[in-house]
């Protein structure tokens, strides 16, 4: 980069305010069709009043504008050597260096527009996560897209995030995790969700941003009412804080419905590998339904499968799990062909049939 590039960008950086891409555009334009221009009528002076073939005046005009000088050939004629003299101080001191200058901060507009989520990115069959919760946004988002990515449908899926949470950039704990990007932008405004391509999106999520506020049912509402707008192909997951809210989002268009439990991403992610899953694991973080319960019993069978089959046989429950009573482990959901010596059990019971400890020894004795 020669010395008036360096004066003239840092003059323009001091002095004059950043240009946006539109305007540096149609700057790099301007300058590239007067260059074009004056060289084109340099090369034309030089064949006239030099006498120059056109490729000797095309290595002249050249050499000339890019201030090299190798001296070989050169203008001899008071009007040859003033249409050199005017491709030196407009084209090589003034045009060259303003169209370079206009291309390299380009580029760096650019740059700073995909790191601050000011980029519209054109993608396809692309995850879309709508709004960041309000606690522990960095940690939470790392969490759900690892989880997308330890998955083999979407281990290599295009991820973007919008939400107004991260005003320099993504950190780079989400940014490592490989094809994640985000557009600076509120979640409920149509702009945003048109430069997040949501209409191309294989999967919506939108979040609520704090999990015990009821009023973000409303702002859900209306997201999942803006996309329908947009006439979105893609399957839409909606977090629900209040139960009686779920049909009316359900009507609204969201084909997935679930609560927000921020320890646990993978629901989020189980509700599109194995759709139903992401009800089974919601229903572990409620008392409704179905309880967890753990049996203190000494229980040696020969097979798990002795085990869950007694208890299923007795319609006391589902075996999941047991305590080793040798080690102390924990084995969820073993194979069915362990031996098992265990001092506890966990069992899926059903609220209205929840069994004693008799019972549970009764039924596997």
């Amino acid at each position: 980069m020669n010395i008036h590039l360096l004066v003239k960008r840092r003059w323009r950086k001091l002095y004059h305010p950043a240009l946006d891409n539109a305007s540096l555009k149609k700057s790099i334009r301007q300058s590239f069709f007067y260059i074009v221009l004056l060289l084109s009528a340099h090369i034309l002076a030089m064949v006239f009043f030099e006498n120059l073939g056109f490729q000797q005046a095309l290595w002249l005009t050249m050499v000339t504008v890019s201030t090299v000088g190798y001296g070989d050939v050169s203008a001899a004629t008071p009007a040859g050597q003033l249409a050199t003299l005017i491709v030196i101080l407009v084209g090589a001191i003034t045009l060259l260096p303003k169209l370079v200058g206009d291309y390299l901060d380009y580029r760096s507009n650019i740059r700073d527009q995909k790191r601050l989520g000011k980029w519209s990115w054109k993608m396809k069959n692309h995850i879309v996560i709508l709004n960041a919760p309000a606690v522990d946004q960095e940690q939470y988002l790392k969490r759900l897209v690892m989880q997308f990515r330890e998955t083999q449908v979407y281990a290599e899926t295009s991820i973007q995030i919008v939400t107004r949470a991260f005003t320099a950039g993504l950190p780079e704990s989400i940014l490592n995790l490989n094809n994640v990007i985000h557009y600076h932008g509120r979640a409920d405004e149509i702009d945003s969700l048109k430069a997040a391509y949501v209409q191309e999106a294989a999967i919506i999520i939108v979040l609520t941003k704090r999990e015990t506020d009821k009023a973000s049912d409303g702002r859900t509402f209306d997201i999942i009412h803006r996309l329908k707008e947009l006439a979105v192909r893609g399957k839409i997951l909606a977090e629900c804080v209040d139960d009686s809210n779920r049909e009316r989002l359900h009507t609204a268009g969201a084909d997935v419905i679930i609560r927000p439990i921020r320890a646990y991403p993978e629901m989020t992610v189980r509700a599109f590998v194995a759709p139903g899953s992401e009800m089974i694991i919601e229903n572990m973080f409620t008392h409704a339904g179905d309880e967890y319960l753990r049996f203190d019993l000494d229980v040696e069978k020969p097979q798990w499968a002795d085990v869950t089959c007694a208890l299923a046989v007795k319609d006391i429950g589902t075996a999941i799990g047991y305590i080793d009573s040798k080690d102390g482990q924990l084995h969820c959901n073993p194979p069915q062909l362990q031996p098992v010596t265990a001092s506890a059990i966990f069992v899926v019971v059903r609220e209205e049939n929840i069994p004693d400890l008799k019972t549970v020894k009764a039924a596997l004795n």
